[in-house]
Protein backbone atom coordinates (compact mmCIF):
# COMPACT_ATOMS: atom_id res chain seq x y z
CA UNK A 1 0.00 0.00 0.00
CA UNK A 2 3.11 2.48 0.97
CA UNK A 3 4.45 2.09 -2.37
CA UNK A 4 1.11 2.43 -4.29
CA UNK A 5 0.65 5.81 -2.09
CA UNK A 6 4.35 6.77 -2.76
CA UNK A 7 4.24 6.12 -6.90
CA UNK A 8 0.39 8.24 -6.81
CA UNK A 9 2.03 11.17 -4.74
CA UNK A 10 5.57 10.82 -7.49
CA UNK A 11 2.88 11.24 -10.13
CA UNK A 12 0.96 13.89 -8.97
CA UNK A 13 4.21 15.80 -8.03
CA UNK A 14 5.39 15.20 -11.70
CA UNK A 15 2.21 16.67 -13.11
CA UNK A 16 2.18 19.80 -10.70
CA UNK A 17 5.54 20.78 -11.84
CA UNK A 18 4.62 20.50 -15.73
CA UNK A 19 2.13 23.78 -14.54
CA UNK A 20 4.19 27.10 -14.86
CA UNK A 21 4.54 28.45 -11.18
CA UNK A 22 2.57 32.14 -13.07
CA UNK A 23 -0.54 29.36 -13.75
CA UNK A 24 0.22 28.04 -10.12
CA UNK A 25 -0.02 31.34 -8.79
CA UNK A 26 -2.78 32.45 -10.92
CA UNK A 27 -4.96 29.32 -9.63
CA UNK A 28 -3.91 30.35 -6.13
CA UNK A 29 -5.12 34.03 -6.94
CA UNK A 30 -8.64 33.15 -7.92
CA UNK A 31 -9.03 30.80 -4.67
CA UNK A 32 -8.04 33.79 -2.39
CA UNK A 33 -10.33 36.18 -4.64
CA UNK A 34 -13.46 33.61 -4.09
CA UNK A 35 -12.35 33.02 -0.29
CA UNK A 36 -12.51 36.93 0.13
CA UNK A 37 -15.73 37.67 -2.17
CA UNK A 38 -17.65 34.61 0.75
CA UNK A 39 -16.42 36.31 3.79
CA UNK A 40 -17.85 39.62 2.78
CA UNK A 41 -20.88 37.94 1.36
CA UNK A 42 -21.24 36.04 4.66
CA UNK A 43 -20.77 39.14 7.10
CA UNK A 44 -17.51 37.57 8.54
CA UNK A 45 -15.31 39.98 11.38
CA UNK A 46 -13.40 42.86 9.84
CA UNK A 47 -10.33 41.42 10.93
CA UNK A 48 -11.13 37.65 9.44
CA UNK A 49 -11.98 40.21 5.82
CA UNK A 50 -8.87 42.59 6.42
CA UNK A 51 -6.81 39.32 6.43
CA UNK A 52 -8.10 37.41 3.73
CA UNK A 53 -7.28 41.24 1.44
CA UNK A 54 -3.87 40.85 2.94
CA UNK A 55 -2.97 37.50 1.70
CA UNK A 56 -4.20 38.16 -1.29
CA UNK A 57 -2.57 41.90 -1.64
CA UNK A 58 0.75 39.50 -0.57
CA UNK A 59 0.66 37.37 -2.92
CA UNK A 60 -0.34 39.38 -6.01
CA UNK A 61 3.03 41.59 -5.18
CA UNK A 62 5.36 38.39 -5.42
CA UNK A 63 6.25 37.33 -8.45
CA UNK A 64 6.01 33.56 -8.97
CA UNK A 65 9.78 32.10 -9.19
CA UNK A 66 11.88 30.69 -11.88
CA UNK A 67 9.91 27.75 -12.25
CA UNK A 68 12.31 25.40 -15.06
CA UNK A 69 8.59 24.70 -16.77
CA UNK A 70 9.56 25.72 -20.59
CA UNK A 71 7.29 27.48 -22.09
CA UNK A 72 6.84 28.30 -25.99
CA UNK A 73 5.89 32.03 -26.31
CA UNK A 74 3.83 33.51 -29.57
CA UNK A 75 3.00 36.85 -30.66
CA UNK A 76 0.08 37.61 -32.84
CA UNK A 77 -1.84 39.88 -34.57
CA UNK A 78 -4.32 40.75 -37.40
CA UNK A 79 -5.96 44.27 -39.38
CA UNK A 80 -9.60 43.74 -40.31
CA UNK A 81 -13.17 44.57 -38.99
CA UNK A 82 -14.26 42.83 -35.94
CA UNK A 83 -17.77 43.22 -35.06
CA UNK A 84 -18.95 43.38 -31.39
CA UNK A 85 -15.14 42.84 -30.06
CA UNK A 86 -16.69 42.95 -26.35
CA UNK A 87 -18.92 39.52 -27.24
CA UNK A 88 -15.42 38.03 -28.55
CA UNK A 89 -13.34 39.10 -25.55
CA UNK A 90 -15.65 37.44 -23.41
CA UNK A 91 -15.38 33.82 -25.25
CA UNK A 92 -11.83 34.27 -25.52
CA UNK A 93 -11.00 35.06 -21.69
CA UNK A 94 -13.23 32.35 -20.95
CA UNK A 95 -11.84 29.70 -23.20
CA UNK A 96 -8.40 30.24 -22.08
CA UNK A 97 -8.79 30.44 -18.70
CA UNK A 98 -10.52 27.53 -18.54
CA UNK A 99 -7.18 25.76 -20.13
CA UNK A 100 -5.89 26.95 -17.06
CA UNK A 101 -2.03 26.93 -18.61
CA UNK A 102 -2.13 30.07 -21.05
CA UNK A 103 -0.58 33.61 -19.58
CA UNK A 104 -0.12 36.75 -21.41
CA UNK A 105 -1.99 39.59 -22.80
CA UNK A 106 -4.32 39.71 -25.67
CA UNK A 107 -6.37 42.79 -27.03
CA UNK A 108 -9.51 43.13 -29.44
CA UNK A 109 -10.52 46.01 -31.03
CA UNK A 110 -12.69 46.66 -33.78
CA UNK A 111 -9.78 47.54 -36.45
CA UNK A 112 -8.35 44.03 -35.31
CA UNK A 113 -6.40 42.38 -32.90
CA UNK A 114 -2.77 42.13 -30.93
CA UNK A 115 -1.23 39.51 -28.41
CA UNK A 116 1.14 37.63 -27.10
CA UNK A 117 1.04 34.19 -25.27
CA UNK A 118 2.65 31.94 -23.29
CA UNK A 119 2.03 27.77 -22.98
CA UNK A 120 4.26 25.03 -21.45
CA UNK A 121 6.04 23.62 -24.32
CA UNK A 122 3.70 20.67 -24.74
CA UNK A 123 0.87 22.24 -25.20
CA UNK A 124 2.19 24.13 -27.61
CA UNK A 125 -0.46 22.14 -30.39
CA UNK A 126 -3.48 22.66 -28.77
CA UNK A 127 -3.18 26.98 -28.69
CA UNK A 128 -4.12 27.29 -32.05
CA UNK A 129 -7.62 24.83 -31.51
CA UNK A 130 -8.51 26.82 -28.51
CA UNK A 131 -8.38 30.34 -30.09
CA UNK A 132 -9.67 29.17 -33.28
CA UNK A 133 -13.08 27.35 -31.51
CA UNK A 134 -13.74 30.29 -29.19
CA UNK A 135 -12.75 33.33 -31.37
CA UNK A 136 -13.96 32.05 -35.38
CA UNK A 137 -14.63 35.63 -35.75
CA UNK A 138 -10.47 36.20 -35.45
CA UNK A 139 -9.60 32.39 -36.94
CA UNK A 140 -12.21 31.26 -38.91
CA UNK A 141 -10.30 28.03 -38.81
CA UNK A 142 -7.56 26.07 -36.80
CA UNK A 143 -5.31 26.35 -39.73
CA UNK A 144 -5.71 29.92 -39.90
CA UNK A 145 -4.54 29.87 -36.31
CA UNK A 146 -1.91 28.19 -36.96
CA UNK A 147 -0.58 30.66 -39.56
CA UNK A 148 -1.04 33.82 -37.38
CA UNK A 149 0.95 32.53 -34.31
CA UNK A 150 4.44 33.73 -34.46
CA UNK A 151 6.66 31.42 -32.28
CA UNK A 152 9.46 32.43 -31.03
CA UNK A 153 12.68 30.83 -32.01
CA UNK A 154 13.52 29.19 -28.47
CA UNK A 155 11.30 28.52 -25.37
CA UNK A 156 11.68 30.38 -22.13
CA UNK A 157 13.29 28.63 -19.23
CA UNK A 158 9.71 29.86 -17.27
CA UNK A 159 7.14 31.62 -18.61
CA UNK A 160 7.25 35.42 -19.20
CA UNK A 161 3.92 36.58 -17.95
CA UNK A 162 2.44 36.64 -14.51
CA UNK A 163 -1.11 36.59 -15.35
CA UNK A 164 -3.78 36.08 -18.14
CA UNK A 165 -5.36 39.57 -19.79
CA UNK A 166 -7.74 39.71 -22.53
CA UNK A 167 -9.02 42.75 -22.98
CA UNK A 168 -11.00 44.98 -25.56
CA UNK A 169 -9.98 47.98 -26.52
CA UNK A 170 -10.24 51.31 -29.06
CA UNK A 171 -7.15 50.41 -31.11
CA UNK A 172 -5.49 46.81 -31.40
CA UNK A 173 -2.09 48.73 -31.36
CA UNK A 174 -2.25 52.72 -29.82
CA UNK A 175 -0.89 55.19 -32.46
CA UNK A 176 -2.20 57.99 -31.84
CA UNK A 177 -4.38 58.50 -35.22
CA UNK A 178 -7.68 60.24 -34.60
CA UNK A 179 -9.10 58.49 -37.95
CA UNK A 180 -7.41 55.34 -39.14
CA UNK A 181 -5.18 54.85 -41.91
CA UNK A 182 -5.78 51.93 -44.64
CA UNK A 183 -4.60 49.27 -42.82
CA UNK A 184 -4.22 46.70 -46.14
CA UNK A 185 -2.75 49.21 -47.84
CA UNK A 186 1.09 48.86 -45.90
CA UNK A 187 3.38 47.64 -48.48
CA UNK A 188 4.42 43.70 -49.03
CA UNK A 189 5.46 41.52 -46.94
CA UNK A 190 9.27 40.01 -47.76
CA UNK A 191 9.86 36.44 -45.97
CA UNK A 192 12.85 36.40 -44.12
CA UNK A 193 14.92 34.36 -47.10
CA UNK A 194 14.43 37.57 -48.97
CA UNK A 195 14.87 39.93 -46.87
CA UNK A 196 18.42 38.08 -46.13
CA UNK A 197 19.54 39.74 -49.21
CA UNK A 198 17.65 42.67 -49.80
CA UNK A 199 18.97 44.64 -47.01
CA UNK A 200 22.84 43.70 -47.95
CA UNK A 201 22.35 45.30 -51.09
CA UNK A 202 24.64 48.34 -51.28
CA UNK A 203 22.34 51.84 -50.92
CA UNK A 204 19.15 49.88 -49.48
CA UNK A 205 17.03 51.66 -47.08
CA UNK A 206 16.11 49.69 -43.85
CA UNK A 207 14.21 51.37 -40.88
CA UNK A 208 14.24 50.00 -37.28
CA UNK A 209 10.73 50.96 -36.46
CA UNK A 210 11.18 49.77 -32.56
CA UNK A 211 11.97 52.14 -29.47
CA UNK A 212 15.24 53.10 -29.09
CA UNK A 213 16.13 50.72 -25.82
CA UNK A 214 15.30 47.62 -28.25
CA UNK A 215 17.42 49.15 -30.76
CA UNK A 216 20.20 49.98 -28.36
CA UNK A 217 20.15 46.05 -27.72
CA UNK A 218 20.34 44.34 -30.99
CA UNK A 219 19.49 45.60 -34.94
CA UNK A 220 20.01 44.99 -38.58
CA UNK A 221 23.70 46.35 -39.55
CA UNK A 222 23.09 49.60 -41.31
CA UNK A 223 19.71 50.11 -40.21
CA UNK A 224 18.38 53.31 -39.27
CA UNK A 225 16.81 53.55 -35.84
CA UNK A 226 13.88 55.80 -35.23
CA UNK A 227 14.92 56.76 -31.76
CA UNK A 228 11.38 56.58 -29.97
CA UNK A 229 10.11 55.88 -26.42
CA UNK A 230 7.06 54.70 -27.74
CA UNK A 231 5.57 53.98 -30.91
CA UNK A 232 3.30 57.34 -31.35
CA UNK A 233 6.47 59.32 -31.59
CA UNK A 234 7.18 57.40 -34.90
CA UNK A 235 5.62 59.32 -37.23
CA UNK A 236 7.78 62.54 -37.20
CA UNK A 237 10.48 60.27 -36.45
CA UNK A 238 9.82 58.66 -40.15
CA UNK A 239 9.09 62.07 -41.96
CA UNK A 240 12.83 63.15 -40.81
CA UNK A 241 13.94 59.72 -41.31
CA UNK A 242 12.97 59.43 -45.36
CA UNK A 243 12.95 62.98 -45.49
CA UNK A 244 16.30 62.63 -48.26
CA UNK A 245 15.04 58.98 -49.52
CA UNK A 246 13.51 59.11 -53.41
CA UNK A 247 9.81 58.38 -53.02
CA UNK A 248 10.27 55.34 -56.08
CA UNK A 249 13.26 53.68 -53.78
CA UNK A 250 12.27 50.82 -51.75
CA UNK A 251 11.85 51.37 -48.11
CA UNK A 252 12.15 48.63 -46.05
CA UNK A 253 10.97 47.91 -42.44
CA UNK A 254 11.10 45.78 -39.23
CA UNK A 255 10.17 45.29 -36.06
CA UNK A 256 9.98 42.75 -33.09
CA UNK A 257 6.91 40.76 -34.45
CA UNK A 258 5.53 42.93 -37.34
CA UNK A 259 2.10 44.29 -35.71
CA UNK A 260 3.74 47.92 -36.00
CA UNK A 261 5.17 47.65 -39.17
CA UNK A 262 1.94 47.40 -40.83
CA UNK A 263 0.86 50.75 -39.01
CA UNK A 264 4.61 52.35 -39.84
CA UNK A 265 3.87 51.08 -43.49
CA UNK A 266 0.76 52.02 -44.20
CA UNK A 267 2.15 55.95 -43.19
CA UNK A 268 4.91 55.80 -45.19
CA UNK A 269 2.72 54.88 -48.05
CA UNK A 270 0.29 56.91 -47.73
CA UNK A 271 1.14 59.81 -45.62
CA UNK A 272 4.37 60.38 -47.28
CA UNK A 273 3.83 58.62 -50.75
CA UNK A 274 6.18 55.91 -50.82
CA UNK A 275 5.22 53.57 -53.51
CA UNK A 276 7.54 50.39 -52.65
CA UNK A 277 7.30 49.81 -49.00
CA UNK A 278 8.85 46.46 -47.26
CA UNK A 279 7.90 44.66 -44.45
CA UNK A 280 9.90 41.95 -42.63
CA UNK A 281 7.13 38.69 -42.38
CA UNK A 282 6.64 38.41 -38.97
CA UNK A 283 9.69 40.76 -37.85
CA UNK A 284 12.69 39.50 -36.05
CA UNK A 285 11.39 36.68 -34.19
CA UNK A 286 10.79 35.27 -37.48
CA UNK A 287 13.80 36.09 -39.12
CA UNK A 288 15.72 34.56 -35.77
CA UNK A 289 13.92 30.90 -36.56
CA UNK A 290 14.59 31.15 -39.95
CA UNK A 291 18.99 32.27 -39.76
CA UNK A 292 19.39 29.19 -36.59
CA UNK A 293 17.97 26.69 -39.38
CA UNK A 294 20.54 28.38 -41.77
CA UNK A 295 23.08 29.39 -39.23
CA UNK A 296 24.09 32.63 -40.72
CA UNK A 297 22.43 36.19 -39.48
CA UNK A 298 22.61 39.91 -40.10
CA UNK A 299 20.80 40.51 -36.77
CA UNK A 300 23.47 42.06 -34.73
CA UNK A 301 23.04 41.82 -30.79
CA UNK A 302 19.92 40.58 -28.71
CA UNK A 303 16.45 40.73 -29.70
CA UNK A 304 15.16 42.50 -27.25
CA UNK A 305 11.22 41.66 -26.00
CA UNK A 306 9.05 43.21 -24.41
CA UNK A 307 8.66 41.00 -21.51
CA UNK A 308 12.27 40.25 -21.20
CA UNK A 309 12.87 37.04 -22.66
CA UNK A 310 16.01 36.99 -23.59
CA UNK A 311 17.03 35.41 -26.73
CA UNK A 312 18.52 31.99 -26.96
CA UNK A 313 21.55 33.70 -27.99
CA UNK A 314 22.11 35.28 -24.70
CA UNK A 315 22.09 31.94 -22.16
CA UNK A 316 23.69 33.63 -19.39
CA UNK A 317 20.80 34.73 -17.34
CA UNK A 318 17.24 33.41 -16.42
CA UNK A 319 14.06 35.31 -17.90
CA UNK A 320 12.37 37.50 -15.78
CA UNK A 321 8.89 37.63 -16.02
CA UNK A 322 6.64 40.53 -15.81
CA UNK A 323 4.57 42.23 -13.17
CA UNK A 324 1.11 42.65 -13.42
CA UNK A 325 1.60 46.48 -14.31
CA UNK A 326 4.28 45.83 -17.37
CA UNK A 327 1.74 43.22 -18.56
CA UNK A 328 -0.63 45.72 -18.85
CA UNK A 329 1.30 48.40 -20.21
CA UNK A 330 2.96 45.96 -22.54
CA UNK A 331 4.42 47.72 -25.94
CA UNK A 332 3.04 45.96 -29.00
CA UNK A 333 5.91 43.84 -30.94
Amino acid sequence: MRIVMLALFARGARALSAVPAAARRLQKIKELESKHALLVESGAKPAVIRNARKELGRLKRTPPPVDGVESAVATFYGFFPVEEPSIVVQRLRQALEADGLVLGSVSVASEGYNGALAVPVERRPQLAQTLSTAAPELWPTEEDAIKALNWDAQPTRSSPFHRLLVKEKKRALVDGFEEPLDWDDCGAEVPPEAWHDEIARPGATVLDVRNTYESDAGSFAGAVPLNTSTFVESWPKLDEALADVSRDEPVHMFCTGGVRCVKAGAYVKQKLGFTDVRRLEHGVVAYERWAEERGESRFEGENFVFDKRVDAVVDAVEAPVMSDADLEARPPS
